[in-house]
Parts: C-alpha cells; structure tokens; sequence
C-alpha cells in the first residue's frame, strides 16, 4: 500500500489539490469555491518557473476558456445600464480560475486521472448515502421532496452521476479481457447503482441529458463494429429510443383521458342534503376527474378539520392553502369533494395531504418516473388552458423562453451585456402579458438562448468557439469519456442554463479541462502504460 501511495502521490500537490476539489464536489458550494482557489495557488506556487513556461507553451490553447470570462466583464462594461455585472461575474469566475490552475499545473500520470474518478466516484456514493438517508427520515418521502434531499442541486448532482456512470460503462467495455472478473462485477454493481440513483431523484434535464449520451454511446459502437453487430446495435438504439417514447405517449393519453361530464343529469345535492358547487368553466383535472365538480366546502371544512391538526383554512407544509391541496388529492382518488370523501380517506392519505401531496399517485408510484412525467404533462395542461404558469416548473421555462426570444430579436447581434439581463426580462415579461408573478420573473433556463441574450449571435459564436476549438486543436474528440461528457451537457444545456451556476460551471470547467490538459489518453485502459 505504502508502494502504490508513493507511487500514485509521486511528490505531486497539484494532483492532490485536484483530489480535494473532486471530493467536494457532490457536497458544498462553499468548499468547490475554496478548493477552486487552492488548486490555483498550488499550480502556481509548486515546481518552478521554467517548467510552468513550457508547459504553458504546451496548454495555450486552455487560454481560451478565460477568454469567455473575458467576454462577461467586457460586456458589462461596455454595454452598462444600471445592472448587477458583479452577479453573473461570480457565477462565471471558474471560466477564469481553473484554466489558469491546469495551465500552471503539474502534469498528472494514467494512474492519477483514473483515481480522481476513483475518488469522484467514492465522494459522490457517499453523498447519494447520505441523500438516501435524509429521505428515508423526512415526514415528507412520497412526495418530490426527493430533490431537495441532496447536498447540491439534484439536477447538477444528476450530472456527476451520468459522467461517474459513463466512466464505469467505459473501464468495463476497455478492460474486460483483461480485469478479474470480480472486478468487473464490482464495476457493473456500481454502475447500476448510479443509474439506479439517477432515476431515483427524477431530474427530468439529467434524464434527457442521459438519454442523449446512450444514444451518442450506441451510435459510437455501431461505427466501431462489424456489420452484423452493427445491426444488433441500432436495434438497440431504437429501443432505447422508443420504449421512452412510448412509455411518455401512454402517460399523456392517460392524461387527457377526461371524464365525460353530462351539466343536464349531474346531482346538485350531497348524501347529507347540503348542495353541490360545481364549476364547468375551471379546466383543471387530476386522474382524468375535473376538480371543482361535486364541491362541497362546509362539509370539507367540518370533516377535515375534525381529523387533521392542519386546520382546511389555513397554509399547508408546501406553502400552499390545505383546502387547494384537499380538493385535488380527493378528486384524484376518485372521491367526491364532500363529509363522505373526507371520510373515506385512510391514515396514509391524510398524511399525504398534511405534507402538500396533491395527487395519490405521488405516493402511489413513488419509486417510479410516472408522478414526474405525470406532473410535467399536468403543468403544461394547466398552462395551455388556462394561460397559468405560476409556480410550475416547465410551463414557467415556456415563459422564460418566450421572454429570451423577444430580447434576442432586439438585440440581435451584440446582445444586452451581462448583469443587464434582469432588467430586460422584466421589460420582456410585461410586454409579452405574462401571467407570472413578478417574484418569479428569471432568465431563460437554456444556456444557448442566455448566451444570445446577453451577448447576441456574435458573443454566442465566440463562446462557441472557445469551447469547441480546444477540443479539435487537442484531438480530444478520441477520448469517448470526453466526448460523452460534452454530448450530455450539450442535451442538458436546452434545459438550464447550466454553466452560469456556480455548481455547473465548477464541474464543467474542471473535467473540461481535466480532460483537454492531461498527455496521458488511455487511462482508461487499466495497466496500459508505465505509470499503472
């Protein structure tokens, strides 16, 4: 052990310090910040000058990434109108930062890059335990409480998770000849349970991103293959792509599967006596049921609060009133709205109520995607018939979109300048009559559109090419780690705007270059070269 820490260490604190910041990754903002800042000062004070200037010969081209952060404070510069630049300095300062440590850097052995996905891979288990664990103890585990339950944001966790996955998949496909078979087991257990974990949490953007990177992956194999093969391979891929797609299908027509309501033959009186309310103009529906028919609020009122310490007037645990979320949960078990509904509900579904469940199968298919693609189609059906986007996720991403496009075409080519994007949002939002709440106001949540936003076509097309031509120039399109790793982000990155956040910038920026800096380009291939 001594041997192989001597040897794996190799009198290199620049490969340590990068131990330190992939560890901490899948756990704190505030320590990728620090850690950030001590792989920049152990690349710039350890070995001497001559040699960071050779290497620095060697690496120019990582200059390139500075380069983007470069663009953010000219833009706020010479574009300024009253903005916050500082804001979205901060968010890119990682595009300054981490270039400029793996320029200076000591190079780093097969040996050390493979530990650091080693590493990577043990740091980010160790987070998913301790997710699972807080899920498992919250009041609150049927719900989608499970994307909160993580140390960082579940869909940039969702990201370390589809690389370290990908990373596995690839040792077992490089060294299956050659590795102990336990081994190999030992990978395919862990790969499993990453995806597992994957799933798990439902981030929709990590799931598109994954489903991306299988697709690139098996159109990879197929062009590496055999002609037979091939053919069993892109069987495969059209699988992959249409058991999703079918599966999606079956959950909208399910949706919009509506119950047929006839207004002449409908009852008006509940068991009790006391009268119906029923509302043919609301729209909104759960499990195929139209909500505000069969409504009767005095019978709810006295029922609930009789068995619930959440009294039916005031605010549930989700921030939204009790009644709201009474309503839609009877309404999806197919209950009517009144003392008779209430009372057929159990322990568990009161209990779901109390913890701001809506819909019973949120509780029901809790280990399944179903309540996530369910919710998604539910969004978007509110927002198509009622124009409503408050507080839903997708159907507030249509508006944000719909807010980009407008500023992109009147500021097409130079755009509106970094930290004046609020502004001119705000201006987007009242002039396309938005329905949302002013408080909910934010940029696009696609990375591409607030490129354009901010720094318009010509600014996009320089961000472009300093992220693309590094890769060309450094032939690090043979390297299917690194390829895999920009085609997910790529997908990902029409769904958020992942590189202007501070936990999507710190990973991107450093496996980026991770991958670009480093000599040795079959790590991969365990016990391939001298440094194993």
């Amino acid at each position: 052990m001594k041997a192989y820490l001597t040897k794996l260490i190799d009198s290199n604190w620049f490969f340590i310090s990068l131990v330190g910041f992939v560890v901490v990754l899948p756990f704190s903002h505030a320590l990728v910040s620090i850690f950030g800042g001590v792989v920049l000062f152990t690349a710039a004070v350890e070995d001497r000058w001559i040699n960071k200037y050779i290497r620095i010969k060697e690496r120019k081209v990582l200059f390139l990434l500075p380069v983007i952060f470069l663009i953010y404070i000219v833009s706020s510069i010479v574009l300024y109108n009253d903005g916050n630049p500082f804001y979205d300095l901060q968010k890119t300062l990682f595009f300054l930062v981490l270039p400029l440590a793996f320029i200076f850097g000591k190079n780093i052995s097969a040996l050390q890059k493979r530990f650091l996905f080693y590493a990577f891979a043990l740091a980010i288990f160790v987070s998913s335990i301790f997710a699972i664990i807080t899920w498992i103890l919250s009041s609150e585990s049927g719900s989608f409480s499970v994307h909160n339950i993580g140390l960082v944001s579940h869909i940039r966790f969702s990201f370390q998770l589809i690389l370290i996955f990908w990373f596995f998949i690839l040792l077992i496909q490089k060294n299956y000849k050659t590795l102990n078979r336990y081994v190999i087991i030992g990978f395919i257990v862990l790969s499993v349970y990453f995806f597992s974990f994957l799933i798990f949490q439902q981030s929709l953007t990590g799931l598109l991103a994954l489903g991306g990177s299988v697709i690139f992956f098996l159109g990879y194999l197929i062009f590496q293959r055999k002609k037979n093969s091939r053919y069993v391979l892109l069987i495969a891929a059209i699988a992959i792509v249409s058991i999703p797609s079918l599966y999606i299908n079956n959950v909208i027509k399910s949706f919009y599967d509506i119950e047929v309501v006839d207004r002449n033959n409908i009852e008006f009186k509940t068991p009790k006596g006391n009268l119906y309310k029923h509302d043919f103009n609301n729209p909104m529906v759960e499990n195929g049921k139209y909500v505000y028919l069969y409504v009767c609020e005095k019978e709810m009122r006295e029922e609930w609060n009789n068995i619930s310490k959440y009294k039916y007037d005031s605010i549930g645990k989700n921030g939204y009133p009790v009644h709201s979320t009474l309503v839609r949960y009877l309404t999806s078990k197919g209950f009517r709205k009144d003392a008779k509904g209430i009372s057929a509900l159990n322990t568990s579904d009161i209990q779901n109520i109390e913890n701001g469940m809506s819909n019973v199968i949120y509780s029901q298919n809790k280990y399944s995607l179903y309540p996530r693609i369910y919710q998604t189609v539910w969004e978007y059906y509110v927002y198509s018939t009622t124009g409503n986007a408050n507080y839903q996720s997708f159907s507030q991403r249509i508006e944000f979109s719909k807010a980009a496009i407008l500023i992109i075409q009147d500021n097409l080519w130079f755009g509106v300048g970094a930290g004046n994007w609020q502004e001119e949002f705000r201006k987007a939002f009242v002039k396309n009559n938005s329905s949302l709440n002013e408080k909910l106001y934010a940029s696009s949540h696609n990375q591409y559109l607030n490129y354009m936003v901010k720094f318009g076509i010509l600014g996009f097309i320089s961000i472009l090419f300093c992220l693309i031509f590094p890769v060309i120039k450094t032939h690090g399109y043979r390297d299917p780690l690194f390829v895999i790793f920009l085609v997910y982000l790529f997908v990902a990155n029409f769904a958020d705007s992942n590189f202007e956040s501070h936990m999507g910038s710190s990973f991107f920026v450093f496996f980026y270059c991770l991958f670009l800096f480093s000599k040795e380009k079959k790590y991969l291939e365990i016990g391939s070269t001298k440094t194993d």
